[in-house]
Protein backbone atom coordinates (compact mmCIF):
# COMPACT_ATOMS: atom_id res chain seq x y z
CA UNK A 1 0.00 0.00 0.00
CA UNK A 2 1.44 3.61 -0.79
CA UNK A 3 0.18 6.74 1.27
CA UNK A 4 0.32 10.24 -0.37
CA UNK A 5 1.87 12.00 2.46
CA UNK A 6 1.79 15.88 0.77
CA UNK A 7 3.38 15.79 -2.51
CA UNK A 8 5.43 12.33 -1.80
CA UNK A 9 3.98 8.76 -2.46
CA UNK A 10 5.28 6.69 0.60
CA UNK A 11 4.66 2.72 0.52
CA UNK A 12 4.40 0.35 -2.47
CA UNK A 13 2.05 -0.60 -5.40
CA UNK A 14 2.71 -3.79 -7.11
CA UNK A 15 6.27 -4.31 -7.87
CA UNK A 16 7.21 -0.73 -6.96
CA UNK A 17 8.48 1.15 -3.77
CA UNK A 18 8.36 4.83 -3.01
CA UNK A 19 10.15 6.66 -0.89
CA UNK A 20 11.94 10.22 0.21
CA UNK A 21 15.71 10.90 -0.23
CA UNK A 22 15.77 15.08 1.00
CA UNK A 23 14.06 16.86 -1.57
CA UNK A 24 14.08 13.74 -4.24
CA UNK A 25 11.24 11.25 -5.02
CA UNK A 26 12.33 7.79 -5.10
CA UNK A 27 10.68 4.76 -7.06
CA UNK A 28 12.49 1.48 -6.97
CA UNK A 29 11.62 -1.82 -8.37
CA UNK A 30 11.22 -4.09 -5.42
CA UNK A 31 13.40 -7.51 -5.68
CA UNK A 32 11.75 -10.31 -5.25
CA UNK A 33 10.38 -13.95 -7.60
CA UNK A 34 10.01 -12.72 -10.87
CA UNK A 35 11.62 -9.88 -10.94
CA UNK A 36 14.86 -10.81 -11.69
CA UNK A 37 15.41 -11.74 -15.25
CA UNK A 38 17.25 -14.31 -16.50
CA UNK A 39 19.30 -14.69 -19.70
CA UNK A 40 19.29 -17.67 -21.72
CA UNK A 41 22.82 -18.66 -20.77
CA UNK A 42 21.76 -18.03 -17.09
CA UNK A 43 18.87 -20.43 -17.30
CA UNK A 44 20.94 -23.28 -18.73
CA UNK A 45 23.53 -23.02 -15.99
CA UNK A 46 21.08 -22.93 -13.28
CA UNK A 47 19.57 -25.85 -14.89
CA UNK A 48 23.11 -27.75 -15.51
CA UNK A 49 24.04 -27.07 -11.70
CA UNK A 50 20.57 -28.25 -10.39
CA UNK A 51 20.44 -31.65 -12.29
CA UNK A 52 23.98 -32.71 -12.84
CA UNK A 53 26.37 -30.89 -10.73
CA UNK A 54 24.65 -30.80 -7.50
CA UNK A 55 23.30 -33.76 -7.02
CA UNK A 56 26.19 -35.94 -7.99
CA UNK A 57 28.23 -34.33 -5.92
CA UNK A 58 25.81 -35.15 -3.24
CA UNK A 59 25.55 -38.71 -4.05
CA UNK A 60 29.95 -38.75 -3.69
CA UNK A 61 29.18 -37.07 -0.26
CA UNK A 62 26.29 -39.82 0.79
CA UNK A 63 28.87 -42.87 -0.90
CA UNK A 64 31.47 -41.91 1.39
CA UNK A 65 29.85 -40.89 4.59
CA UNK A 66 30.94 -43.80 6.75
CA UNK A 67 34.54 -42.31 6.21
CA UNK A 68 33.33 -39.19 6.31
CA UNK A 69 31.89 -38.69 10.25
CA UNK A 70 30.83 -35.40 9.89
CA UNK A 71 34.67 -34.02 10.09
CA UNK A 72 34.80 -32.08 6.96
CA UNK A 73 35.85 -28.83 6.34
CA UNK A 74 33.10 -26.35 5.88
CA UNK A 75 33.99 -25.56 2.53
CA UNK A 76 34.01 -28.56 1.33
CA UNK A 77 30.78 -28.79 -0.16
CA UNK A 78 31.57 -26.02 -2.46
CA UNK A 79 34.92 -27.30 -3.08
CA UNK A 80 33.35 -30.32 -4.47
CA UNK A 81 30.64 -28.38 -6.67
CA UNK A 82 33.16 -26.16 -8.03
CA UNK A 83 35.23 -29.14 -9.44
CA UNK A 84 32.30 -31.20 -10.40
CA UNK A 85 31.05 -28.21 -12.24
CA UNK A 86 34.54 -27.32 -13.81
CA UNK A 87 34.37 -30.96 -15.33
CA UNK A 88 31.09 -31.47 -16.52
CA UNK A 89 31.06 -27.93 -18.12
CA UNK A 90 34.51 -29.20 -20.15
CA UNK A 91 32.07 -32.38 -20.66
CA UNK A 92 28.93 -30.92 -21.69
CA UNK A 93 27.92 -30.28 -25.57
CA UNK A 94 25.60 -27.81 -27.08
CA UNK A 95 23.07 -30.42 -27.28
CA UNK A 96 22.94 -31.09 -23.82
CA UNK A 97 24.89 -35.06 -24.11
CA UNK A 98 28.21 -35.52 -22.17
CA UNK A 99 31.77 -36.43 -23.97
CA UNK A 100 33.15 -38.17 -21.21
CA UNK A 101 36.78 -39.65 -22.08
CA UNK A 102 38.50 -41.96 -19.05
CA UNK A 103 40.56 -39.03 -17.65
CA UNK A 104 37.32 -36.80 -17.20
CA UNK A 105 37.07 -37.12 -13.67
CA UNK A 106 41.16 -36.68 -12.98
CA UNK A 107 40.83 -33.54 -11.44
CA UNK A 108 38.88 -35.53 -8.32
CA UNK A 109 42.03 -37.47 -7.57
CA UNK A 110 43.64 -36.08 -4.88
CA UNK A 111 40.25 -34.16 -3.20
CA UNK A 112 40.71 -33.96 0.36
CA UNK A 113 37.71 -33.89 2.23
CA UNK A 114 39.08 -32.25 5.40
CA UNK A 115 42.09 -29.48 4.52
CA UNK A 116 43.23 -29.15 7.89
CA UNK A 117 44.48 -32.49 7.81
CA UNK A 118 45.38 -33.82 3.92
CA UNK A 119 46.15 -36.95 3.72
CA UNK A 120 49.40 -37.39 2.28
CA UNK A 121 50.43 -36.02 5.23
CA UNK A 122 49.44 -38.36 7.45
CA UNK A 123 49.63 -41.73 4.84
CA UNK A 124 52.90 -41.34 3.08
CA UNK A 125 52.82 -44.72 1.43
CA UNK A 126 49.52 -44.39 -1.32
CA UNK A 127 47.84 -47.20 -2.84
CA UNK A 128 48.68 -47.72 -6.72
CA UNK A 129 45.20 -47.80 -8.57
CA UNK A 130 44.87 -48.98 -12.18
CA UNK A 131 42.29 -49.24 -14.33
CA UNK A 132 42.07 -51.43 -17.04
CA UNK A 133 39.45 -52.66 -20.05
CA UNK A 134 36.17 -53.29 -17.62
CA UNK A 135 38.13 -53.81 -14.02
CA UNK A 136 39.78 -51.40 -11.31
CA UNK A 137 42.75 -52.68 -8.98
CA UNK A 138 44.16 -51.06 -5.60
CA UNK A 139 47.55 -52.39 -4.67
CA UNK A 140 48.31 -50.87 -1.43
CA UNK A 141 52.02 -52.23 -0.90
CA UNK A 142 53.98 -53.40 1.77
CA UNK A 143 55.37 -50.80 4.08
CA UNK A 144 57.14 -50.16 7.62
CA UNK A 145 54.32 -48.66 9.29
CA UNK A 146 56.78 -46.27 11.37
CA UNK A 147 57.83 -44.98 7.74
CA UNK A 148 54.56 -44.91 5.41
CA UNK A 149 52.46 -43.57 8.90
CA UNK A 150 52.86 -40.59 10.54
CA UNK A 151 51.06 -40.57 14.02
CA UNK A 152 49.45 -37.92 16.03
CA UNK A 153 50.25 -37.09 20.39
CA UNK A 154 48.87 -39.65 21.50
CA UNK A 155 48.00 -42.19 19.27
CA UNK A 156 48.60 -45.42 19.49
CA UNK A 157 47.52 -47.14 16.30
CA UNK A 158 45.24 -46.44 13.19
CA UNK A 159 43.01 -48.32 11.06
CA UNK A 160 43.54 -47.64 6.94
CA UNK A 161 39.63 -47.46 5.56
CA UNK A 162 39.19 -48.05 2.32
CA UNK A 163 36.02 -47.16 0.27
CA UNK A 164 35.34 -47.62 -3.50
CA UNK A 165 31.99 -46.79 -5.28
CA UNK A 166 30.98 -46.47 -8.48
CA UNK A 167 28.17 -44.52 -10.72
CA UNK A 168 26.66 -45.52 -14.01
CA UNK A 169 26.34 -42.27 -15.21
CA UNK A 170 24.03 -42.81 -18.66
CA UNK A 171 21.95 -45.56 -16.34
CA UNK A 172 21.62 -43.01 -12.78
CA UNK A 173 22.80 -46.12 -11.16
CA UNK A 174 25.13 -46.28 -7.99
CA UNK A 175 27.05 -49.05 -6.35
CA UNK A 176 28.93 -48.70 -3.05
CA UNK A 177 31.38 -51.44 -2.01
CA UNK A 178 32.13 -53.19 1.16
CA UNK A 179 34.43 -50.68 2.94
CA UNK A 180 38.00 -52.47 3.64
CA UNK A 181 39.79 -52.23 6.52
CA UNK A 182 43.19 -52.62 7.57
CA UNK A 183 44.53 -52.14 11.51
CA UNK A 184 47.77 -51.02 12.01
CA UNK A 185 50.38 -50.25 15.16
CA UNK A 186 53.22 -47.91 15.49
CA UNK A 187 56.53 -50.58 14.74
CA UNK A 188 54.33 -52.81 13.10
CA UNK A 189 54.21 -53.86 9.23
CA UNK A 190 51.72 -53.29 6.75
CA UNK A 191 51.64 -56.47 4.28
CA UNK A 192 50.75 -55.90 0.52
CA UNK A 193 47.07 -56.35 -0.21
CA UNK A 194 45.36 -56.20 -3.47
CA UNK A 195 42.06 -55.67 -4.04
CA UNK A 196 39.77 -56.09 -7.34
CA UNK A 197 36.55 -54.93 -9.13
CA UNK A 198 34.66 -55.07 -12.18
CA UNK A 199 34.26 -51.55 -13.72
CA UNK A 200 31.30 -51.57 -16.40
CA UNK A 201 30.83 -49.25 -19.50
CA UNK A 202 29.62 -45.80 -18.51
CA UNK A 203 31.08 -45.82 -15.51
CA UNK A 204 32.46 -43.27 -13.20
CA UNK A 205 34.71 -44.85 -9.99
CA UNK A 206 36.32 -43.32 -7.16
CA UNK A 207 38.79 -45.02 -3.97
CA UNK A 208 38.96 -42.79 -1.43
CA UNK A 209 41.15 -43.55 1.60
CA UNK A 210 41.00 -42.45 4.93
CA UNK A 211 42.58 -43.01 8.47
CA UNK A 212 41.38 -43.66 11.43
CA UNK A 213 43.78 -43.08 14.73
CA UNK A 214 43.49 -44.54 18.22
CA UNK A 215 44.91 -44.28 21.83
CA UNK A 216 46.13 -46.56 23.79
CA UNK A 217 42.62 -47.54 24.78
CA UNK A 218 41.21 -47.60 21.08
CA UNK A 219 39.45 -44.13 21.49
CA UNK A 220 39.02 -42.46 18.21
CA UNK A 221 41.20 -39.17 18.40
CA UNK A 222 40.14 -37.55 14.72
CA UNK A 223 37.63 -35.07 15.00
CA UNK A 224 36.39 -32.27 13.30
CA UNK A 225 40.12 -30.91 12.54
CA UNK A 226 41.82 -33.52 12.41
CA UNK A 227 40.81 -36.40 9.43
CA UNK A 228 42.63 -37.41 6.88
CA UNK A 229 40.69 -38.66 4.35
CA UNK A 230 40.84 -38.01 0.39
CA UNK A 231 40.12 -39.29 -2.92
CA UNK A 232 42.60 -41.55 -3.97
CA UNK A 233 41.66 -42.43 -7.11
CA UNK A 234 39.13 -41.34 -10.12
CA UNK A 235 38.17 -42.95 -13.69
CA UNK A 236 35.98 -43.14 -15.92
CA UNK A 237 35.24 -46.29 -18.16
CA UNK A 238 34.02 -44.55 -21.73
CA UNK A 239 30.81 -46.68 -23.44
CA UNK A 240 27.81 -48.11 -22.47
CA UNK A 241 26.46 -51.24 -20.53
CA UNK A 242 23.02 -53.14 -20.16
CA UNK A 243 21.05 -52.29 -17.02
CA UNK A 244 20.80 -55.47 -16.70
CA UNK A 245 24.12 -56.18 -15.79
CA UNK A 246 24.04 -53.57 -13.13
CA UNK A 247 20.23 -54.52 -12.25
CA UNK A 248 21.46 -54.63 -8.33
CA UNK A 249 23.00 -50.81 -8.00
CA UNK A 250 20.48 -48.29 -6.51
CA UNK A 251 19.00 -45.61 -8.55
CA UNK A 252 19.92 -42.31 -8.10
CA UNK A 253 18.52 -38.91 -9.50
CA UNK A 254 21.38 -38.29 -12.06
CA UNK A 255 21.47 -39.36 -15.80
CA UNK A 256 23.77 -37.81 -18.40
CA UNK A 257 22.94 -38.42 -22.24
CA UNK A 258 26.32 -39.46 -23.75
CA UNK A 259 27.62 -37.88 -26.63
CA UNK A 260 27.15 -40.35 -30.03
Amino acid sequence: MAILDGKSLRGSIGNLSFSKQGNINVIRSKPGKGNVKQTEATKKSASVFGSYISPLSKYIRMSFQHLLTGFYDGAMVNRMNSDISTILYQSITAEGTFKLVKQSFDRLTGFNFNLASALNKSLLIMPETVFTADEVTVNIPEFSVSKGLRFPPKAHSCTIEMQVVQFNLEKGLWMVYPQESIVLKKGGLNHSQIFRYGLPKGTLCLVAIGVVYHNQYEIVLNSKTFNPMAIVAAGFNPGSTLEEEIKNWYSMSVKMKPDA
